[in-house]
C-alpha cells in the first residue's frame, strides 16, 4: 500500500472515536436544494448507496426517494449516531458496517453518493467496483462555511496557529497548513471520474457558537482524543472568544456553498 494511502487511514480512523462521532451532528447540513437538484440527475429510485455515510445525513434524505439505501461506513459508532437520528423513521436503510474497499454488492446502484468520504478509501480498489456498479456518482461538498464571520485572515490565523500547537504534540503526524497541497487532495477523487456537471447551492445556516466550535471536534485534525483534554480546552476558549464577538444572540450566520459534482465512475485513473 502507499505510503499516503497508509498516512489516510491512519487519519481516517479518527471517524472510529465516539466523541467524534457526536460531534459530527453539529457539521452544518447540506443545502436542501442540492436534493432537489442531485433527484433530477436520477432517472431510477430502486437502489442508492451513501459511501462514508457517517452519521447518514445523506442517506436520510435519499430514504424518502429510493427504495433501498445502503448506508456504509467503516465506523461503528457513526452507523450508531445513524440510527439514532433516525430513530427508526427510515426502514429501507441498510445500515452496513464496512470499508468502502471490502464491501461486495451482487446488485447495482441507481445512485452512489459520497461526501467529504471520498477523499479516505483507495480509490484504485473502490472505483473499479463502482464503476461495475453505477452510472451515476455523486460527490457533495462544503460543510464548512465560505467566508467565516471572522473574516478569512483570521480564520487562516488561527488555523495555521493551532495546526502547528498540533504538529508540536504530535510530530510527524500533521502537516503544516498548505492551502495548494489540501486542495490538490480534495480533488483527488476527480481523476477517477467522467464528470458530467457541477452545481453550487449557496445558503445562510444559523447555527450556536457551542455548537460551531463542538462541530470542529468532528473533524480529524481536532478530535478531542487526539488534542487531549487540555489542549482542547484552550482550542474551545480560544474560537469561542474568536467568533462570540459576530454572533447575535449567541447565533452564527454562516455563509455555506454546498459543491454538487457528478459524472460516471472509471475502471482505470484518467492519465
Amino acid at each position: 500500500m502507499h505510503r499516503d494511502q497508509i498516512q489516510r487511514d491512519a487519519v481516517g480512523a479518527t471517524f472510529g472515536e465516539a466523541d467524534v462521532a457526536a460531534c459530527y451532528a453539529r457539521r452544518a447540513p447540506y443545502a436542501p436544494a442540492l436534493y432537489e437538484r442531485l433527484l433530477t440527475l436520477v432517472p431510477g429510485r430502486g437502489r442508492a448507496l451513501d459511501l462514508g455515510c457517517g452519521p447518514g445525513k445523506v442517506a436520510r434524505v435519499l430514504a424518502d426517494h429510493f427504495d433501498e439505501v445502503v448506508a456504509l461506513d467503516p465506523a461503528a459508532e457513526m452507523l450508531a449516531a445513524g440510527r439514532a437520528a433516525d430513530a427508526g423513521a427510515h426502514e429501507n436503510i441498510a445500515w452496513t458496517l464496512g470499508r468502502a474497499e471490502d464491501y461486495q454488492s451482487g446488485a447495482g446502484f441507481d445512485l452512489v453518493a459520497a461526501g467529504t468520504s471520498i477523499h479516505w478509501p483507495d480509490h484504485a480498489v473502490v472505483f473499479p467496483k463502482l464503476a461495475a456498479w453505477t452510472p451515476l456518482l455523486a460527490v457533495i461538498g462544503g460543510d464548512e462555511p465560505v467566508r467565516h464571520p471572522c473574516g478569512q485572515e483570521a480564520w487562516l490565523d488561527f488555523l495555521k496557529r493551532w495546526l502547528a500547537r498540533m504538529a508540536a504534540r504530535t510530530p510527524g503526524t500533521r502537516r503544516p497548513y498548505d492551502p495548494a497541497a489540501a486542495a490538490a487532495e480534495g480533488s483527488r477523487h476527480e481523476a477517477w471520474m467522467d464528470i458530467a456537471g457541477r452545481e453550487r447551492f449557496a445558503f445562510t445556516f444559523h447555527q450556536s457558537v457551542e455548537d460551531f466550535v463542538l462541530g470542529q471536534h468532528s473533524r480529524a485534525t481536532w478530535s478531542r482524543a487526539a488534542m487531549g483534554a487540555e489542549l482542547a480546552a484552550a482550542f474551545d476558549a480560544e474560537l469561542d472568544t474568536l467568533m462570540r464577538p459576530l454572533a447575535a444572540d449567541g447565533m452564527l450566520a454562516l455563509e455555506m456553498e454546498t459543491q454538487l459534482t457528478w459524472g460516471a465512475p472509471r475502471r482505470t485513473r484518467r492519465g
